[in-house]
């Protein structure tokens, strides 16, 4: 939380963001979600969920390749899909989770310039080679540790306070 207020700093704000989209996501393996920011407003927004008109994995199971599912749209590239090309030249993407190297290189070609994780995922494919990447492309990544409960929660007491929609005067 911010010191001065009790509203969530930038980061905190994006990943509870984040962590609301995940909710729609189809694939129990990982639900979770990507929030593209570019001047602190957002530009775009996915979760792990199947191609229009396809079946989802919470509904007829996994497609696994090396372990990896392979029947949806990863969080990242769903929301590289929902922005405009234009708008994600100097961006920032808040994502639940490490990406798999396919999604970090398509947020690189894409323009992110800075990658922004929620914990790790440690069924990611590649995260040695996202680090050479980093160094080659410039691109900065940055791992946090905030407890989602916590940001959730957070969210609560906010809406709880005067002015917010959860707030009962006694």
């Amino acid at each position: 939380m911010s010191e001065n207020t009790d509203r969530p700093t930038w980061d905190e704000f994006w990943f509870q963001v984040a962590l609301i989209y995940s909710t729609r996501a189809t694939c129990d393996r990982l639900r979770t979600a990507t929030v593209i920011v570019k001047n602190n407003r957002q530009i775009g927004a996915g979760y792990n969920g199947s191609v229009p008109g396809g079946d989802h994995c919470d509904d007829v199971g996994h497609f696994l390749i090396n372990n990896h599912c392979e029947r949806t749209l990863h969080g990242e590239q769903n929301a590289i899909i929902n922005s405009t090309r234009e708008g994600l030249h100097g961006s920032t993407a808040y994502i639940l989770g490490t990406p798999c190297v396919r999604c970090f290189k398509e947020l690189v070609a894409a323009g992110v310039i800075e990658i922004k994780c929620l914990g790790t995922y440690e069924n990611s494919l590649g995260k040695d080679f996202i680090l050479e990447l980093v160094k080659e492309t410039g691109v900065k990544i940055e791992f946090f540790e905030f407890d989602p409960r916590e940001l959730i929660e957070s969210e609560i007491r906010a809406l709880d306070r005067r002015g917010g929609r959860l707030y009962k005067e006694d």
